[in-house]
């Protein structure tokens, strides 16, 4: 369920942040999906015969909330404990990064849609809030937090 994925403060994970669904310009061009899930695995099959292997893989069917809760809720609950976290989104121009991050800064974008960006934001703040309001009604001092966060985007011709 993607929820028992560990991580220790200082390893890297490496995630296939869903294999994306054809277009409908490719199904109406004739294009075949050449890339399969092992089920159960987290392995991609490329073409026939290349096997890759990873921590964690999703399907094309995986939900935003689903890619978020496997791979970045529990950095940012890290961060409440001190820990700084890096989310690294790359991959071939058309392959979902820019909706799997949630940079597409649609204004019409449902609450599900939400990618992993907006998502980590709404979670900092909320974690402070509650953190806060518990400070303030247990009588302790309330506490202050300083968020530093970057964002970058590389375009390469």
């Amino acid at each position: 369920n993607g929820k028992n994925v560990v991580r220790f403060p200082g390893t890297v994970c490496v995630f296939v942040h869903r294999i994306r669904p054809q277009l409908p310009r490719e199904k109406i061009e004739g294009c075949h999906i050449c890339t399969y899930v092992m089920p159960g695995e987290p392995q991609v099959i490329l073409g026939k015969d290349k096997a890759f292997t990873y921590d964690f893989v999703f399907d094309m069917d995986c939900q935003q909330d689903a890619i978020y809760s496997t791979c970045t809720e529990k950095l940012i609950e890290g961060c409440f404990e001190g820990y700084n976290a890096t989310v690294f989104a790359y991959g071939q121009t058309g392959s979902g990064k820019t909706y799997t991050m949630g940079t597409g800064f649609d204004v019409n974008i449902v609450e599900e849609e939400l990618g992993i960006i907006p998502r980590a934001v709404h979670h900092l703040f909320k974690g402070i809030e509650e953190r806060r309001q518990v400070a303030q009604e247990q009588g302790r001092p309330v506490p202050e937090f300083k968020i530093n966060a970057q964002f970058l985007e590389v375009h390469t011709p």
